[in-house]
């Protein structure tokens, strides 16, 4: 369901009933476009509180639905911050567990607070560990919780979508809201021909804001238990793809160019908790392509009942890394200047 209706907001799907839907669609996309609106006056103007903590707050948020590659920058700055031997927690919504969970694992040391209120996550935070930098994971939103630093992240696949609010479009905000960013970091920069129209649109929005360019690189292949392959064990290799992440593409593009035949691509919704029946249907797909080896992501790793694939079916997850492939140094500079003294 979800699906469908994201197909309708990206103008992909077609037909009378998708026709039909619109109008409805986009009269509530004005409804919310007031509320936004609304929220946005009345924290602005203190009528409603905020909440400061001792801590420096860096908010990592989007103005779309989902695809953006929030975590992977959350994992970026948590690393930096925690190399310079910073105190560093990261505050998640906790709509799911796949993430909290794979930032734990990956980064020795960091700790996620997770849960829908995140006034009480961070007072939690402080006492338990006093930090001195809070990341606010999908923070761009929150307007109770005050920050130091706000780093908003677009999709230069589809960056404003329809240019509509949801649900007629994917914005969560207008992109006027953008205004209110320091950081605009434009991901999967390498993917688009000509970046310099996204900047110069984004320039005219905001004009003192940091543009930042990225990019999602391939780190190694590896097992469920972290044994590292070398890439040849999918090079020229026939693999199902299997995700349920937002954007299943960017993943399957990245895997052909390193050499995989993608014989069959399981995609699942972003988020996805998968059960016996859907590990069944993956393996059957297998069977009937005469695949032995299943090539997923890391935060689908989590989610995944390992013990019920077949035994002689080999489960590879690509690791996939965040490179800052414009004005990093800007960006640390920024970051590192909360702290600074």
């Amino acid at each position: 369901m979800r699906d469908f209706f994201l197909e309708i907001a990206l103008d992909k799907r077609k037909g009378l009933f998708a026709l039909f839907l619109r109008p409805p669609l986009y009269l509530l996309s004005l409804i919310y476009g007031l509320l936004v609106k609304g929220t946005c006056w009345v924290y602005k103007r203190g009528i409603l509180p905020g909440y400061r903590p001792q801590a420096k707050v860096i908010s990592v948020g989007n103005i779309t639905l989902g695809g953006t590659g929030k975590t992977p920058l959350v994992e970026f700055l948590a690393e930096a911050l925690l190399r310079k031997g910073k105190r560093v927690v990261v505050l998640s919504r906790g709509y799911s567990l796949d993430e909290p969970r794979m930032l734990e694992n990956k980064i020795e040391g960091l700790r996620v607070f997770t849960g829908r209120d995140r006034i009480k996550t961070a007072k939690e935070a402080q006492d338990a560990l006093d930090p001195e930098v809070m990341i606010l994971d999908d923070g761009f939103q929150h307007w109770r919780l005050k920050r130091d630093l706000d780093i908003v992240l677009l999709n230069s696949r589809n960056y404003f979508g329809n240019r509509r609010l949801i649900p007629r479009g994917i914005l969560r905000e207008p992109p006027s809201s953008l205004a209110r960013a320091e950081v605009i970091v434009i991901s999967k920069a390498d993917s688009v021909k000509d970046i310099s129209l996204i900047k110069n649109e984004l320039g005219q929005i905001n004009p003192r804001a940091l543009i930042v360019e990225c990019a999602y690189k391939p780190e190694c292949v590896s097992d469920a238990q972290g044994k590292v392959y070398a890439w040849s064990i999918i090079e020229n290799k026939n693999i199902c793809l299997l995700s349920g992440i937002a954007d299943p593409d960017y993943f399957k593009k990245t895997a052909s160019d390193l050499g995989a035949r993608i014989v069959s691509d399981q995609r699942f919704p972003d988020h996805h908790q998968y059960h016996k029946g859907d590990i069944e249907k993956i393996v059957r797909a297998c069977r009937k392509k005469n695949v032995d080896t299943i090539v997923t992501t890391e935060k689908d790793l989590t989610r995944l009942p390992l013990s019920e694939f077949a035994s002689d079916i080999k489960i590879l997850i690509l690791k996939i890394n965040l490179v800052i492939t414009h004005n990093e140094e800007s960006l640390f500079n920024r970051v590192f200047g909360l702290l600074a003294g």
